[in-house]
């Protein structure tokens, strides 16, 4: 998709509700090298992980409906619940100074807390914050404050003052005491607060029309199918999609030769359809069954949702080693 792309600039229109630091350092490589610059256009949200992503950027275009989020790593306890690595450090540090005012005597309140306390992810908890502010801290420096070379007194800005700078933004977007919720947006006004330059697209109606006309067009088109990822260039567009399960294990084997059928459950509604595949060879249509549509798209009979079946196909065509005879 890259390379399909004209030019040495770049605008990106993110949507995420975030996922690994370490993966905005692929996409960053990707990027930066290839572009001169780079602009991230935020309609709706780009939270965590799509917040370190942002920071990469020249630009981060926003209008009073966009959010950024905190870039505080997440853990699983061993209950299965998420929670920010900032909060268990910050647990840690409170037992701390409590058995330190009273003369190193553990309280034993604290010994089921500390039981489940794994030191290998305590110790990744602090490297996981340290390399978001870290990430940060490098991209604000090397790209978005490049341009910025004077004070408002005329005065020439240093690079120690840009690192300084964009060390205090990653610092308060770290920050889990600041926001309490991973979760919470971020909005214009904080990070303005923050003293990080936004480019408020609000102010120019037409051009924040056009982008929130953009933006409600693709998330519906995801809502309404089993798309979950999207992404488009202006020759290239490309999806993942989630692929409805066969209710029952093991996976769809051919009933008589040549036939198969699937149960499917609507990615929306969850409602039942019977599927009949036909493999090598056409077979007439069982009762209560559909035939395999000739698209690949199967329409709920229930909601009218949308399930793209190309990839259960290819996965039946591999199993039998025949084609599927569509319709």
């Amino acid at each position: 998709m890259l390379d399909s792309v004209t030019g040495k600039e770049l605008d990106i229109l993110i949507e995420t509700p975030g996922g690994l630091a370490e993966v905005t350092v692929e996409l960053v490589n990707l990027l930066r090298p290839r572009f001169d610059h780079v602009a991230f256009i935020v309609p709706h949200m780009a939270m965590s992980a799509g917040t370190i992503l942002a920071m990469s950027g020249d630009e981060i275009l926003m209008d009073h409906r966009s959010s950024l989020g905190a870039i505080d790593p997440q853990f699983q306890s061993p209950d299965g619940r998420i929670q920010p690595a900032q909060a268990i450090l910050a647990g840690i540090d409170a037992i701390k100074d409590d058995v330190a005012k009273n003369g190193g005597n553990l309280n034993p309140v604290y010994m089921p807390i500390l039981r489940n306390v794994d030191p290998g992810k305590l110790q990744s908890a602090i490297n996981a914050s340290d390399l978001s502010k870290e990430l940060v801290t490098n991209w604000l420096t090397t790209y978005k404050f490049r341009t910025w070379t004077k004070h408002k007194d005329g005065t020439t800005v240093t690079e120690d003052e840009r690192r300084t700078r964009a060390g205090e933004i990653a610092g308060v977007l770290c920050d889990h005491q600041k926001w309490l919720s991973h979760g919470r947006p971020i909005k214009i006004a904080d990070l303005e607060a923050m003293r990080l330059r936004i480019n408020d697209y609000g102010k120019t109606p037409d051009l924040q029309g056009l982008i929130w006309k953009l933006w409600v067009n693709l998330s519906h088109s995801m809502s309404s199918s089993n798309i979950y990822k999207f992404f488009e260039s202006e020759s290239v567009e490309f999806f993942n999609i989630a692929l409805p399960q066969p209710k029952g294990m093991p996976p769809p084997t051919l009933q008589p030769p040549g036939k198969t059928i699937i149960e499917l459950s609507c990615t929306k509604c969850n409602a039942a359809q019977k599927v009949q595949a036909n493999l090598g060879a056409r077979q007439p249509l069982e009762k209560g069954t559909i035939a395999f549509p000739k698209d690949c798209m199967l329409q709920c009979q229930s909601c009218g949702n949308t399930t793209d079946l190309t990839g259960l196909k290819m996965q039946l065509e591999a199993q039998a080693r025949q084609p599927l005879l569509l319709g």
